[in-house]
Order: C-alpha cells, then structure tokens, then sequence
C-alpha cells in the first residue's frame, strides 16, 4: 500500500518543489527551472501531509496551497521573518504586523494553528502568539496551508491550518548550505542593522539521514516613512520588531524502511529583545519616550520542542499506520507596560514588576490508521484514528504569584474519514470526530493591584484606587464536541477541479483570559471568585467553501468563497478588558493566481476578501461589524511579476494593498478607522558558481502609513516600517 510518492522519500523535497508550480504557486524565485521541470514530470502527484494522510490536493473539497522553499526565501529577505511571506502570500491571512509577536494575525478573520510537522507550536488555553517568528526561514522545505475550519489536529484551526515542513538531507553524502542577510535603513545604517545567519548541514547515506540546522538573529532600529523610530514595544506588551537576540537550533534523525520509517525532530529557542524606552501609548500614532527609560525584564523566549513520528506500512497487509508523539516546553515573557490607559492594572506591591510570564508545556500521541478497502468497492479507503494530548499553563509575574488559574488539561479524540470515487469524474468524502477535555483550574490568590480610579471627577481626586485581593476557587470543566466535514470535487477535466465542502473546527477559548480579568461583585475589597462562573464556553465553527482550481504549465489559478459561522465567538475589548462572546458570521473570497508569460516572465496576484458581524449586545441581531483585531483591512492583494535573463540574473517585484476599514456603529461606539495601504518592493538576483546573491529593498518608495494589523489589535495607531535595504548571499554545498 505504500505509494510512489511515500516509497520513494529521499526524492520527496524534490517532487513536491518540481509540482506545486502549476498547482498551487509558481516558484518566484525560480519560475523557468519548474516551468522545465514541469514539462518533464507531468504526471507527478503533489502530496500534503497537513491533512493527517498524505492526499493529492485535486482531491480535497477545499483551498489549500503549498509554498516552497525558493518562494519563502524570496519572501522574507529583509526581515527574516516566515510572517511576511505567509502575510503577502496566503490569501486568507492577516497584513504582517512587523513584530516579534503574531497578535493581531489570523486566518480569515479566525484563528490558526500552527504546526512544525505536524506537532503544534501555538499554545492552549493562554494565547501568545509568537510561533512563527521564532522559526528559522531556512530550515524550512515548505509550507503547506489548509484554509478553513478543520478540527483534523484537535483543538484551536477554527481559521485554519498552517503545517513547516522543514529539510531533510536529500543528496547522498553531504550537503549544507550558508546564508547571510543583512539589512539597514537609510535613517541610521548602524543602529538600524538586522543580521540573520543561517547554516544548515545534512548527511545522507542509503536509508538513514541526517540534518542540523542554526540560526542567528540581530535585529536594529525600525524607522517609518518619515524617519521617526517606531516604538520598541508598540502593541502593549507584545514586544516589537527591533532590539531581537535570537537563537535557533534544530535537528533531524531519520530511517526509511520497507516496512517502516522513523524521524525525530527537536529544537531549541532562546530570544530576547532588548527595550530601551518605554512607550507613549497616548500619541497617535504611538511613539518612543526617550524620557522614561524602560524598566521592566527583556521579553524572553526559551521553548525546547520535540517529536517523533513512526510510519507503518502494509500492517498485516491490511493498512498503513502513523504515531507521532510530542513536547513542547516553553516559557515567554511579554513587555513591560506601565500603569495607564494602554494597561491598566498594576499589581503590589511592585508596580514596576507587573509584566507577566507564560510557562506552557505541552505533550500528545496522534494515531493515524489508512486503508484502501477495494475490495469493498474500487477507490474506497478509510482513515480512523486516535489523539491524546496534554496541556500545563499557568502564568505569573516575575516573583513568581500567579495571575491566571493554573490549568491542566487532559484532551481524548477519535475520527474516522471515508474517501471514494463516483464514477471518473467526482470524489467524495465525509468524516467525523469526537473531541472531548477534562480541564482542571487550580485555585490561586490574584495580589492586589493598582488601577485608575474609577470615581475620579475632580483635580484633587486619586489618580488611582487598589482593587482586593482575590481568592479564585479551584473548578473542573469539561469540553466536548462531536464535528464533521462532508465535500466533493468534480474533476470536469486534466486542468479544472470544481470543489464544494463544509467542515467544522472546535476549539477552547484562552482561559487563562477569563480568569485573569474576572472580578467579584465589590473588586475594591478582597473577595472570592468561583472559577466556574467564569470559564468560557466552548467555540465551533462553521465553514462552508465553494471553489475551483485550474492548472496548465503556463497557468495556476485557485479561486474560492467561504462562509463561517459560530455561535460562541470570543472577542477581547481593548477599552474596558473584558472578553466577550457571542453569535457571530464572516464571509469572504479569495483569488490566486500564477502565470507564466513566457520562458523568461512570470506574474501573478493574490486577492483576499472577508468580512463579518456579531451580536455584540446579545439582541438577537448581527447587526455590528466584528472588531478591528478580527478584521483588520477586509480586503488585500498582492501583485508579483519576475524576470530572467537567462545568465543567472534575475529581477523580482511586488505590490502590497491593504484596503483599510471604516467599521459602521455598533453597541460601543464606532470602530478605528484603518486606513488603506501600499507597499511596493524590489529585488534582484544573481546566481553563479560563487554563491547566490540577492539584493532590494522593502517599501522601495519610503511611505509613511499605518501598520493595519498592529493597529487594530489594540486600536491604536502603529506605523509602519519605512524603506529598509537588504543583502543577501547564500552558498549550497
């Protein structure tokens, strides 16, 4: 049962780079050598493992797309970061926000899960979202991206999927690769100076391999269009782009068998940034304090992360099996914010120690059987499996008092999917799953804490009060869900597939939010919260999709519309702290398109619209527009085009537009008005026997304008970086 595509490992990397031009994303970076490679291989089957199983993406009743490693590279040159390229090619997801954090991001207008083969890297229960920053762009073979609401991982891809392949060695003996990337401002070349370097190294011989990866990261000063630093810390705690030490290092061990393969996959982050100023979060937009030097503790990040997957096949003649295993230990410290309007409590009896720490360990199995059941009927297979998984949160300030119900979490799954051909023309498939946590909140003690006095009228009054001292009491909650997906793809030739699918996502809320903000009926006394009134409900999502995908050697077009629904959809209230939820709807489409002119031209655009609505003060009606930090710009787009000459020289470049958005009234008052943006970047390239060379700039044109996504997580106004050039040299060996 072990197929072309699984039997043949040491060339997967190579077909999948080859294929996915013309079925998903053209290569920018290298668009004739797999327009060539194309014409060579027609036949060849993309696979994507993001879906438990690998599966030809012709066959899923749904949007996915698959990005490579030339197209990453070409993506993040200047800020070594995996966001921007997922931001500018991913239709469904976020404007980047130019941080170390992801908060603000998702994926249309929901969350994400993120993955490094296929173990999770977003945490449960208390979200901070730092996952993808803290990923080595050059460790990774590609990307692949499952859009919409899929519980096929557990908990948590309400919006959907986002699964890091990274490198195996491929070549017999040994390969490595080098690469440097320096990139400064025009404003300050010395203070504004980012250093990224990456080696990888790899040892193959006959079925056992071998890669190591490491990464260092420097990053300097941030300028926007008008030449005025941004703020280290521009989102209230998150942390910002600048001031970055980061290292990364990751290893693989593998075998490839007959009848079985085995991968271990583990890695190591420490990050720290270094903030000298605080912010002044009352200037629009926000800016440095060079008054008041920054008084907290670094934002820190240490996370160690492993797993292992085993993959059995013919067991017994009757089915392929998969058992994939991790853990992820992780400890992130957010910003210091003072006590003001941005944040607004301060806890005793050291307000200067009020920033927090998320310690976050996390554990599971996965168990994924597959079998082709032909005898029963010709095309039939079956998937079935199992999940366990493990989570243990809790979240202090630094003298270690917690501020958050520490929190364990035991979670139990099974699913089973069917999969058969109708004829020639049409696939279906169905499936479900059934999710079910057992969450354990401990009881803690809230300290005390500084906030702005609520009854201040009068010059002479406080500036502040001090709210009491809360006992929480320890609660079980359990969650459960049983969820489904129904879809079918109708073949109607070689080069068009029409889709049309619904699925479900489940996921539980950030807890850890809930309880950190809830407050007794006197908050000014000490008091007694119980935990269970004031844990959220559950969230299932929704999704319907229709679309098509159009494939020729010359043109890859992907096309599709979605509608999502839920009736317990969380959303934060930056203005008063409180986390609400409520029935909500978004809707959207998206558009990627990929052609190639001629041998030497190539160009294409990525389209994203989505918007949606809640039932803000629980009327009944969904009649206000969901927050900004939902939202964000309802409509983007990427244009592209690139050119070679043929003799190892080639020109790249982009245009950014991120429509903005003029929310209409809704229970609160008026939505911020994002404002519309552009960004237009260039670069080109030089390959030769010496190394590769790659050179441009980011927002070529130096405009000064709003940096959307961070803008809205919190409603205020963050600019965006300026010009920024970079340089970068890579050698293979």
């Amino acid at each position: 049962m072990k197929s072309v595509a699984m039997g043949n490992k040491g060339s997967l990397a190579r077909l999948l780079l080859c294929t996915v031009a013309p079925l998903a994303m053209f290569q920018t970076a290298s668009t004739a050598t797999a327009q060539e490679a194309i014409e060579d291989d027609t036949d060849l089957t993309v696979v994507v493992t993001a879906s438990r199983t690998e599966e030809s993406i012709s066959s899923i009743p749904g949007t996915v797309q698959v990005i490579g490693q030339d197209e990453i590279k070409g993506a993040v040159d200047a800020s070594g970061d995996i966001t921007s390229a997922l931001a500018r090619l991913v239709p469904g997801f976020s404007l980047d926000n130019e941080t170390l954090s992801g908060g603000g991001q998702n994926f249309r207008g929901r969350s994400v899960q993120i993955l490094v083969n296929g173990a999770p890297r977003t945490t449960a229960l208390r979200k901070l979202s730092r996952a993808l920053s803290l990923i080595d762009p050059n460790s990774i073979e590609r990307i692949e991206v499952i859009n919409g609401a899929s519980a096929v991982y557990g908990d948590g891809a309400t919006g959907g999927v986002i699964n890091i392949i990274t490198k195996t060695a491929e070549e017999e003996g040994w390969s490595g690769e080098v690469s440097t990337t320096i990139s400064a401002s025009e404003r300050d070349v010395k203070d504004s100076l980012n250093v990224l370097t990456s080696v990888n190294a790899g040892f193959r011989q006959e079925n056992t391999h071998a890669h190591v990866s490491g990464q260092f990261k420097n990053t300097g000063d941030m300028f926007d269009g008008s030449g005025t630093q941004i703020s280290e810390d521009p989102i209230t705690g998150q942390g910002g782009g600048s001031g970055i030490e980061q290292y990364n290092l990751s290893g693989q061990l593998g075998y490839e068998g007959d009848a079985f393969d085995v991968t271990i996959y583990a890695n190591l982050v420490k990050m720290e940034q270094e903030i000298k100023y605080q912010t002044d979060y009352t200037t629009d937009p926000v800016s440095i304090d060079p008054s008041k030097p920054y008084l907290g503790l670094p934002p820190l990040e240490d996370s160690k992360n492993i797993n292992a997957t085993f993959n059995f096949y013919e067991v017994g003649g009757l089915f392929d099996a998969k058992i994939e295993l991790y853990y992820n230990d992780a400890e992130k410290r957010a910003a210091f914010v003072p006590l003001s309007a941005a944040n607004p409590v301060a806890y005793l009896p050291d307000v200067n120690e009020s920033q927090t720490v998320l310690f976050a360990k996390q554990a599971g199995v996965r168990t994924t059987f597959d079998a082709e059941l032909n005898s029963i009927y010709e095309g039939l297979a079956l998937t079935w499996g199992s999940d366990y998984s493990y989570n243990d949160i809790s979240q202090t300030i630094p003298d270690g008092r917690d501020i958050i119900s520490p929190m364990k979490q035991h979670g139990f799954a099974q699913f089973a999917q069917v999969k058969a051909p109708i004829g020639e023309m049409f696939e279906v498939r169905g499936g479900v799953r059934h999710e079910r946590f057992f969450l354990r909140m401990d009881s803690f003690v809230r300290p005390n804490a500084l906030v702005p006095n609520p009854f201040y009228t009068n010059p002479g009054d406080p500036l502040t009060a001090t709210i009491g001292e809360h006992t929480f009491t320890a609660a079980d909650k359990d969650y459960s869900a049983t969820v489904f997906n129904l879809g079918g793809v109708a073949h109607l030739n070689d080069k068009l597939d029409v889709f049309a699918g619904f699925s479900q996502g489940f996921s539980v809320p950030d807890v850890g939010s809930f309880t950190r903000r809830a407050m007794p009926l006197n908050p000014f006394v000490d008091g007694v919260v119980d935990v269970s009134d004031v844990a959220p409900e559950a969230v299932i999502v929704n999704n319907f999709e229709l679309g098509a995908r159009y494939n020729t050697q010359a043109l890859s077009l992907s096309v599709s519309a979605f509608y999502s629904t839920s009736d317990k959809g969380v959303n934060f209230d930056d203005a008063t702290q409180t986390v609400l939820q409520a029935e909500e709807r978004i809707w959207g489409a998206e558009l990627n398109i990929r052609g190639q002119l001629n041998e030497a031209w190539g160009a294409g655009a990525v389209l994203a619209y989505k918007e949606g609505v809640w039932d803000e003060n629980k009327d009944g009606d969904l009649d206000e527009d969901l927050p900004n930090n939902r939202i964000g710009s309802p409509f983007k787009a990427t244009v592209f085009s690139d050119y070679s000459f043929g003799n190892g020289f080639s020109l790249q470049g982009e245009a950014v537009f991120g429509s903005g958005r003029s929310g209409k009234e809704g229970a609160k008052g008026d939505l911020k008005k994002l404002k519309p943006t552009f960004t237009m970047n260039a670069s080109a390239s030089y390959n030769s026997d010496y190394g590769d060379f790659r050179f441009g700039a980011t927002n070529i044109f130096d405009t000064k304008q709003q940096n959307t996504t961070a803008t809205a997580l919190r409603d205020r106004e963050v600019p965006a970086e300026g010009r920024r050039f970079f340089l970068q040299y890579t050698k293979t060996f």
